[in-house]
């Protein structure tokens, strides 16, 4: 409005001068069209609101200043002046609402005034931010209000009235027995107590560690063959000690104790495994036996038949000629040699297997 009324009165002067020098109305009318024109383009397109400067933080040598503009507007350079001295710029790809400088600031600087503006996306810029004036400040704190955080709340799921209910199991490590008793995991750290079931007193108490919500108890000497046990944990609570409800009854029997039910029964897989090696090595015994007596018997009856074929054959070598042969011979027999010959011994080959008599032909 100022900058519209001193180009008016910068018209009317020049119109005066004009009209008392004797100059032409042409002039006049030109120039008057065109301040009427430049108005109506400074019009069209208004600046942007100014942006706000404010502290952020405030160190020894150094000031944060924070550069934010009004709400629904963005900027994509900001600019910072120290009184009319431009001293840093930031440009950004995309808009922002804000920018932070950072100003080396000396001794002699405090009281010096600071402010910024911005411009948008469409190339306008915005009115200068009022001045802000840095002043000595005790503490290096951030001078932005920061907001309320309400504290946080600690409560407990479930109610502390409702503890989740304890399991007691009975379980074995190295064939030693005990009783394990579980609580919930959101109570670590509880302190357990085991109990005969019907008494008020526990028979023993353990405090676990703060990160275990669990407890060990060796199984109790009892006179009576079954014992029935139950377990409970207390917590500290708003610096109150809270029971949970004992848990199922667990019957105990003295002696050799039940296996539990998530364990496995060794002595059952052993005594399986011993029935079938067992079972495997009599089948095995009777399988070579069997063989053995098959083999002897198959060597019997071999030697039975070698024996009789040699039996056989050693007869057959010494087979006797009992052929009746002749008592008298002629004198033409005697007188020759061959009587005697044939009466010595009968001709038979000695290297056949089957002996023939070969007798001589007459």
């Amino acid at each position: 409005m100022c900058c519209c009324t001193s180009v008016t009165l910068l018209v009317l002067d020049s119109k005066m001068q004009l009209v008392s020098g004797g100059r032409s109305l042409w002039i006049y009318t030109v120039i008057f069209t065109s301040l009427q024109l430049w108005g109506r383009l400074s019009t069209s397109s208004p600046t942007l609101p100014p942006p706000s400067l404010d502290i952020y933080l405030r160190s020894k040598d150094s000031v944060d200043l924070i550069c934010e503009v009004p709400e629904g507007h963005h900027g994509v350079l900001f600019i910072l002046y120290k009184f009319r001295e431009k001293v840093d710029t930031r440009e950004l790809q995309t808009g922002a609402e804000e920018v932070q400088f950072t100003v080396k600031v000396n001794e002699g600087d405090l009281g010096e005034l600071f402010c910024c503006l911005y411009k948008d996306q469409g190339g306008r810029y915005s009115a200068f931010s009022p001045y802000l004036r840095l002043e000595h400040q005790k503490e290096a704190a951030p001078t932005r209000s920061t907001p309320s955080v309400p504290p946080p709340v600690l409560f407990v799921e479930p109610s502390t009235d409702l503890l989740p209910l304890p399991t007691l199991v009975l379980q074995q490590e190295t064939d030693v027995w005990h009783l394990l008793c579980t609580g919930s995991p959101a109570y670590p750290g509880a302190v357990f107590s085991l109990y005969l079931a019907d008494n008020e007193l526990p028979v023993a108490t353990h405090h676990a560690k703060v990160i275990h919500h669990q407890a060990t108890f060796p199984v109790p000497v009892q006179d009576t063959p079954v014992v029935v046990y139950q377990c409970q944990y207390t917590v500290l609570l708003e610096k109150k000690w809270s029971n949970s409800e004992r848990s199922r009854p667990l019957a105990v029997t003295t002696g050799v104790p039940p296996p539990s039910s998530s364990g496995v029964d060794w002595l059952l897989v052993l005594g399986s495994f011993s029935a079938v090696v067992l079972f495997l090595c009599s089948v095995a015994l009777v399988v070579v036996v069997a063989h053995r007596k098959v083999k002897a018997a198959a060597e019997k009856k071999k030697k039975r038949q070698e024996a009789q074929f040699w039996t056989q054959v050693h007869e057959k070598d010494h087979v006797v000629d009992l052929t009746p042969r002749r008592s008298s011979f002629t004198p033409q027999e005697w007188a020759s040699g061959d009587a005697e010959t044939e009466s010595r011994s009968p001709i038979w080959n000695s290297l056949s297997t089957f002996t023939t008599t070969i007798h001589p032909i007459h």
